[in-house]
């Protein structure tokens, strides 16, 4: 917390009471006040209004001093002086009028005077004048003047523009001053349609004046406030703008327009819609900034101000504040309401709750329409504390008798997440009743619970709210809680909140998640145990215990025992967690708890037993897991493990090559392949039917197995509707698995491969052309023939590379196709609508 060395002072107001007023001013209290006195924003109209005033006043005290001027004359000048002060742009001008208009300034001596508040006038200077009536300094009044010479310098020049003959190059700088003036005095409209008018601040030079010129030239830009609402660019840019100015601006805060001021508020303080994570934090700065430069708070800003010093660490100060404000703020009908609320918040989070209670009372009291949630704050406040727990369950349902039929689901979540936070297990469960049964069923003080809540359907309900909102460890004390109450989960629902556990990735809940499966893993162990003891009743009772397999658990709750039984599930997200993590040895620790599980093995599961072996280094041990659990655990294998299993080729795990490995990666190919074409199975995703075909190509590439690559390519086309994309026909003339990665051998690579596929594409068609096939008008099925065609052709160039020339290779295919069990297949349409791995088309699986 920063040292408390420095708070914002609200107890000083401006408000002064009506009758006050009446009696300064001496005048009945039921006439109308004089509003002459008072201070309005300094718009460019009301300037040129009194600048008008002023120029009448001059005009009439020199009519004995010059000849009198055509009323023609000074009618078209009042004209001239009205649009200019309006932001209009004439479309022509008489010069004549300029000049018979002209008054000198020095002809005429005005005084000025105001009029205090006890009734006494006093003559101010021209300056005074105008910071009294206007706010504007020397420096600013000044600027006007020039800036009105210059627009009417700038009429003359374009009537002598038109008189030399260029009236379309006139017309067009016309046309631009319009669109300038429009720009610069039409004025910012906020999101309550307030007028800002001209947004500049002047008065600085040297090495100060570059970061107010970037503050100008945000307050200056046309899409600050557009529409009313702000974007998230305006908010970063203001704070960014006005930031940099702060220390130059600190040197004279009397510079700052008040309408500069409430323009940054008004940015500073969005958040409607737009993210602003830094509001309170901008927001305290800009208002000590406002206090520095003498600038007074209006009452909704005085609020946010408290608010902000309360968030930013002022807590105490903040709440002296709000005490000393009760007599302005809190007694104004616009802002009592956001008054009292604001107290509320900050009382009970500070752990004043009578005080917070008092002003919710004050606030429910009053004839202003008040939002009962006021009291979630009380609620949060009073249960954080045992001694008070059950006073907060009062204060909830007096909270829910004011809404009534306005109590929202959120509502509820809200409330029942406060008591879950503070362990009031019961009261939370009680609301939840009360949100799924209208407060007509009551379970408080029961040791068991009724059916209607005992139930997986009504837990499930509640855990699939505590999950889909983040609050894991919500759900987690309700599991413990309803579990001792007699109503226990199901898995899919504790599997469900293991997975969101891991899906966080944190340490802290990984390990959470571990617990619990491994509790659930136990829980099913000792049921297996007890259901086999059969007629063994004779032997001492004992519960299995397979933390053997996995250490106890180091959790708080680690005395919970988990009466809900794991199922293949649990294994597989435990299984897929411990695969992309590379934790191999407890992997082999699960898989020996779910041997004893009694549980039908899945692929799921074998999947990533073939991968952990496989990143392992054990392709062996993973080949032979697999036959086991194929052969002798009868689990049907997938997609996915015969993608495992080509994996296992040391052509996809080592670096270097091996040549006796390779010819082994040969034979091997061979029969996954063969596996392959006899399970039965189906692809179920367009990634692995895209990845899987890729893999084998690219294995049997690699172990130079050209023979298995034509009988694959073959293969993969009737069974399973499989094409090469143009890509993979590059990368595999290539010989890189990817076209992604950039270096220098890979792009020269790419460039010969790419040209040997048009070359052979290009003998295909000039073929079909020899032929009479019209080959600028392939159908779809000659296209997906000509892609085989030229797959085939890459193949016997790529082996004639490695001196196995078409000749000899021929022989080789038939012996491959018989090791890859596709001889009796291809060209026979029953075998391959029996072995097809693709249910409808391709279409179905894309």
């Amino acid at each position: 917390m920063p040292p408390r060395n420095f708070a914002l002072d609200f107890s000083r107001s401006s408000y002064v009471c009506q009758s006050c007023l009446t009696s300064l001013r001496g005048v009945k209290p039921d006439s109308n006040p004089q509003l002459w006195l008072t201070r309005h924003a300094s718009g460019l109209a009301r300037r040129g209004q009194r600048r008008l005033e002023v120029a009448a006043a001059k005009a009439k005290a020199s009519e004995t001093q010059k000849p009198p001027v055509d009323p023609k004359t000074n009618e078209e000048l009042q004209k001239l002086i009205t649009q200019l002060q309006n932001g209009e742009l004439p479309d022509s001008v008489d010069l004549s009028v300029l000049e018979a208009a002209d008054v000198p300034d020095g002809s005429l001596d005005v005084r000025y005077f105001e009029q205090t508040p006890d009734g006494q006038k006093r003559q101010l200077s021209s300056d005074g004048f105008n910071r009294s009536t206007y706010g504007l300094d020397t420096e600013v009044e000044d600027a006007i003047n020039d800036l009105e010479r210059q627009m009417v310098a700038t009429l003359q020049m374009l009537n002598r523009l038109e008189k030399q003959g260029m009236p379309d190059k006139a017309e067009v700088l016309r046309r631009q001053f319009k669109t300038s003036l429009k720009r610069q005095y039409k004025g910012k409209t906020g999101p309550e349609a307030e007028e800002y008018g001209l947004l500049r601040i002047s008065g600085f030079s040297g090495s100060k004046h570059r970061a107010i010129a970037s503050l100008n030239s945000f307050l200056a830009r046309e899409s600050v406030v557009k529409g009313g609402v702000p974007k998230h660019k305006d908010l970063v840019d203001c704070w960014k703008a006005y930031s940099a100015a702060r220390k130059s601006l600190s040197s004279a805060w009397q510079n700052v327009p008040r309408e500069v001021w409430d323009f940054l508020w008004m940015i500073l303080s969005w958040e409607k819609g737009v993210e602003n994570p830094n509001r309170m934090h901008h927001l305290y700065v800009l208002a000590k900034d406002m206090k520095a430069a003498g600038v007074a708070l209006k009452d909704p800003q005085q609020l946010l101000a408290i608010e902000a010093m309360f968030i930013e660490g002022w807590k105490e100060e903040a709440i002296e504040a709000w005490k000393k404000s009760v007599v302005t703020i809190g007694s104004k009908p616009e802002t009592f309401t956001g008054y009292y609320e604001l107290g509320v918040r900050m009382l009970s989070l500070h752990g004043d709750v009578e005080r917070a209670q008092r002003a919710a009372e004050t606030l429910f009291g009053s004839a202003e329409k008040a939002d009962a949630r006021i009291l979630i704050p009380i609620i949060k406040a009073l249960a954080a504390k045992e001694a008070t727990a059950e006073k907060a369950w009062e204060t909830y349902r007096h909270m829910r008798d004011l809404l009534g039929e306005d109590m929202k689901l959120q509502d509820y979540d809200e409330v029942i997440s406060l008591f879950l936070g503070a362990n009031c297990m019961e009261h939370a469960l009680q609301a939840f009743v009360d949100m799924m049964f209208s407060g007509k069923v009551d379970i408080r003080g029961r040791t068991r619970l009724p059916i209607a809540v005992s139930n997986q359907f009504f837990i499930g309900k509640w855990l699939k709210r505590l999950i889909g909102a983040g609050d894991l460890d919500g759900a987690y004390k309700v599991v413990v809680y309803l579990q001792d109450k007699g109503a226990s989960a199901s898995p899919r629902q504790l599997n469900g909140l293991i997975g969101a556990w891991m899906r966080t990735e944190a340490a802290e809940n990984l390990e959470k998640a571990e617990d619990l499966a491994w509790n659930m893993i136990r829980s099913r162990l000792n049921y297996v145990h007890m259901r086999g003891r059969g007629s063994s009743m004779h032997q001492p009772t004992r519960l299995y215990d397979p933390y053997p397999y996995k250490r106890s658990p180091s959790t708080e709750e680690g005395d919970f025992h988990c009466s809900t039984r794991a199922t293949a599930e649990t294994f597989s997200i435990l299984a897929e967690n411990y695969a992309s993590r590379g934790l191999h040895e407890t992997l082999e620790q699960l898989w020996g708890a779910f041997q004893h599980a009694a549980i039908g093995p899945t692929s799921f599961l074998m999947n990533q037993l073939l991968t952990s072996y496989s990143q392992d280094g054990k392709a062996d041990k993973a080949i032979d897991v697999y036959r086991d659990m194929t052969t002798n655990q009868n689990v049907n294998p997938d997609a996915y493990t015969f993608l495992a299993l080509f994996n296992t080729l040391s052509v996809n795990r080592l670096l270097v090559r091996d040549s006796e490995l390779a010819a082994r990666d040969v034979q091997r190919g061979r029969e996954f392949f063969a596996d392959m074409v006899r399970a039965d199975w189906k692809f179920d995703s367009p990634n692995i039917f895209h990845l899987l075909p890729r893999t084998i190509m690219f294995s049997m590439l690699k172990a130079q197995d050209y023979a298995g690559m034509i009988v694959a390519a073959q293969a993969m086309k009737e069974l399973f509707d499989f094409t090469p994309p143009g890509p993979l026909l590059i990368e595999l003339a290539a010989g890189t698995a990817t076209l992604r990665v950039q270096s220098k051998r890979n792009i020269a690579l790419v460039m010969e491969a790419n040209n040997l596929v048009d070359n052979l594409i290009l003998q295909h068609r000039t073929n079909l052309a020899k032929r009479g096939v019209d080959v600028d008008n392939l159908t779809r099925a000659q296209k997906a023939e000509e892609v085989h065609h030229v797959l085939r052709n890459l193949i016997l160039v790529k082996a004639k590379v490695q001196d196995v020339p078409p000749e000899k290779l021929e022989p080789h295919l038939e012996l491959a196709a018989n090791e890859m069990s596709v001889s009796g297949i291809l060209g026979d349409a029953g075998q391959v609508a029996k072995h097809r791995k693709i249910i409808g088309h391709v279409e179905d699986v894309m």
